[in-house]
């Protein structure tokens, strides 16, 4: 029966891309899209119905849906274990976002997502809570394609997985000599007996079997003949006969695939196939191990509850294997309390048995609440206290101190470390989402402080490193306001470099002064590690953006942007222009303050007055000369003003003593005819005094401040203003 459920064709007509689809299997807006969708899911769980976070959630991901589509009628998603495929390809096979929605989706027996055109924002809200659905509620219902129907989405359509197809898996195929004889590892060996019988030899040309399909089809297609005693051992025995010995490498990919099949099983055709392993000796002690090593903690436990009493047909040492890595102790064992911290951890990060936890304080309040006569007496406050104990903000607190604490105790191996990293990472989401930065900080502080196994550190920050998290950071700037801003950027500044894209993105976008030179500062401080993405968009548009660009880069001091700013020199925005010469010249640029002298030269007015802007960052003495040359001509008119105007402040940011002379002609000239416009500029001429040399200024400052009238009192407070900083 499971050899004929195996061979059942799958119709693949069906199964393609749209012909227009322009992006790869690694498209962003594929990518981000089911990131889109992994938030909306998040939400709906953590949030009450009708809460704006909920529906904030669902429009951007339409919005990113629609994007996705653009012009196509349709694209096909397919699932394939815990992989996304577009097309023949894997959409970032390790990123640990894809890989979730893929085993949502999976867990829930869809096999392909069909996307098409017109998805209302009522469709995208049914299809969130099936995959919100319990993989038990669904089979209650009739199963995916019922519940699907009778959801009324018709913008998205799904296929149901077929437990034949078998082509696809998440690990990479042993090359040619990694087991022997070229002939496939154990495990394939093992399928195909599964598939063939044993000594049916075959050969698979698409590929190994994906070890959960082989699990489910045979889960499926009934028990028949593999519950007797060593069901499966004459099938192991002959895989091994077919093959010689595998390599390390081989064989550690086959014990994972073995992981993988085992815990698809039913608990009753996990002992048994765990027991015909050990007695028909196909797999050695250390192979058995690690099958079991890489069990789920709640598979171990659920084939210890199904072993029960009746140990006998189970051989002692699988049976305290499965002891071993559950946690639970055997009757003989005494454990110290506190022992069991492993055991308690992984039960609160299991998917759906968070609720099996109970802290021991709540515990005996609850006992202290049954005694008799006891409930008259606990009163308001005890009450209160109780429910301090089941908020969700003092739960999620205390379940991030248990996991850090645990972190910090053990030592894990690759998937377990990741389970916890990604809790780690879902509690600091939480946090962020409710404004609670502070419990937030306490994490990241851990995390990068060297409490934790540097493999978590390294995991947790790859986590923090993604867009779905710097998106989060970057919307508490509006969503929280100012009084967040300094913990907001503890957490950009520790985080870093990922953070740069996000950054620029908002900077290009935001009205807001206040934002932007926040977003300034930070990519400041995120340094030279953000100069790739800087330089990457001076080819930008908008001209308010390139300025902010050109600013940064004369505050990181990124030299080799030069060739790029000589480019931006010739800007048609002014103010581009401006600051591109101003970094040109900071730099040394050769030949820079050639055009510049070129510039204050000219007869053209506009250009003369952009050179006039930046020739206080040049020093050299034909710029000074030049300036003072404007200064010393005669004339006072509105346009004349202007351009001395210019030149005195110019002359300022320079500050070289060899200028004060001609300044105090300036201040000595007269012109009855425009009084009062020479008035104003002898005053902004006083003003720039303070940026010279001290004891070269003060006899000017001396000679002016005697003197009577709105100049005179103007040099007296510089004057003063000296004297009380020299005391």
């Amino acid at each position: 029966m499971f050899a004929a459920c195996l061979k059942k064709s799958v119709d693949m007509s069906d199964r393609t891309i749209h012909a227009g689809t322009p992006e790869t299997a690694s498209s962003p807006l594929l990518v981000k899209l089911i990131r889109d969708l992994n938030v909306a899911r998040r939400n709906m769980r953590t949030y009450p119905q009708g809460h704006q976070v909920i529906d904030v959630s669902l429009a951007t991901a339409l919005k990113s849906y629609a994007s996705l589509l653009g012009e196509l009628d349709e694209v096909v998603l397919l699932v394939a274990g815990s992989t996304l495929m577009l097309g023949d390809q894997p959409v970032e096979r390790f990123n640990p976002v894809m890989r979730d929605f893929a085993r949502v989706l999976h867990e829930r027996e869809i096999g392909t997502l069909v996307f098409n055109r017109g998805l209302t924002r009522e469709e995208l809200r049914r299809f969130i809570i099936i995959l919100g659905s319990t993989r038990e509620k669904i089979y209650r219902a009739g199963g995916i394609r019922a519940v699907w129907e009778k959801s009324g989405i018709t913008s998205l359509g799904i296929r149901e997985i077929r437990y034949d197809l078998l082509g696809m898996t998440e690990e990479p195929l042993s090359k040619s000599g990694e087991t022997g004889n070229g002939a496939g590892d154990l495990w394939e060996r093992f399928a195909l007996a599964l598939k063939n019988g044993p000594a049916g030899g075959g050969a698979l040309t698409e590929g190994a079997l994906d070890p959960e399909l082989v699990a489910e089809a045979l889960n499926l297609s009934g028990q028949d003949g593999l519950l007797t005693s060593g069901g499966f051992a004459p099938l192991l025995l002959d895989a091994l006969a077919r093959g010689e010995a595998a390599s390390p490498q081989a064989m550690d990919l086959a014990n994972r695939r073995f992981a993988g099949f085992v815990s698809k099983l039913t608990p009753a055709m996990r002992q048994q196939f765990l027991g015909a392993a050990w007695a028909s000796r196909a797999l050695a002690a250390a192979d058995l191990e690690s099958i079991v090593r890489q069990l789920p903690a709640e598979v171990v436990l659920e084939t210890l509850e199904e072993i029960g009493p009746n140990q006998e047909g189970i051989p002692q040492f699988v049976l305290q294997l499965l002891r071993q890595f559950s946690g639970v102790p055997s009757s003989d064992e005494s454990q110290p309390e506190g022992a069991d911290l492993p055991t308690r951890v992984r039960t609160i990060l299991r998917e759906h048995a968070s609720e099996e936890f109970i802290p021991k304080s709540y515990q005996q309040k609850l006992h202290r609440m049954m005694e008799p006569g006891q409930v008259p007496l606990l009163g308001s406050e005890g009450v209160q206290e109780l429910l301090e104990t089941i908020d969700q903000s003092c739960i999620e607190k205390k379940t991030g101190d248990m996991l850090l604490l645990f972190l910090k105790s053990v030592e894990g191996e690759g998937e377990e470390l990741a389970g916890y990293a990604r809790s780690l990472y879902d509690i600091g989401i939480y946090f962020l989402r409710t404004g609670a930065y502070p419990e937030f900080l306490n994490i990241l502080r851990e995390v990068t402080g060297g409490g934790v196994p540097l493999q978590v550190k390294e995991q947790v920050l790859e986590l923090f490193g993604c867009e779905e998290f710097v998106n989060e950071v970057l919307d508490g700037l509006e969503t929280w306001g100012k009084p967040r801003f300094n913990e907001i950027a503890e957490v950009i500044v520790t985080v870093g470099a990922p953070f740069t894209d996000g950054l620029l993105d908002r900077l290009a976008g935001s009205e807001s002064m206040s934002l932007r030179r926040f977003m300034m500062d930070r990519l400041a401080e995120i340094g030279t590690a953000a100069a790739p993405a800087i330089i990457k968009r001076l080819s930008d548009r908008r001209w308010y953006f390139l300025r902010n660009l050109i600013m940064l880069i004369r505050q990181l001091e990124l030299s080799e942007t030069v060739e790029k700013l000589r480019m931006l020199a010739h800007h048609g925005e002014r103010r581009v222009s401006s600051e591109a010469f101003r970094a040109l010249l900071e730099f040394g640029e050769t030949g820079a303050e050639e055009e510049l002298v070129r510039d204050l030269e000219s007869h053209d007015r506009q250009t003369r007055l952009a050179a006039l802007e930046v020739a206080g960052m040049a020093r050299s003495p034909r710029v000074l000369g030049v300036l003072h040359a404007m200064l010393a001509t005669s004339g006072f008119s509105g346009k004349e003003l202007q351009v001395k105007g210019l030149a005195v402040q110019a002359l300022g940011e320079i500050g070289d003593p060899a200028s004060l002379p001609v300044l105090e002609k300036l201040l000595s000239s007269v012109s009855l005819l425009h009084l009062t416009g020479l008035t104003r500029l002898k005053l902004d001429t006083v003003s720039t005094l303070r940026r010279y040399p001290g004891e070269a200024s003060l006899p000017l400052l001396r000679k002016v401040a005697s003197k009577r009238g709105a100049l005179g009192r103007q040099a007296a407070l510089l004057l003063r203003g000296r004297q009380e900083d020299a005391s």
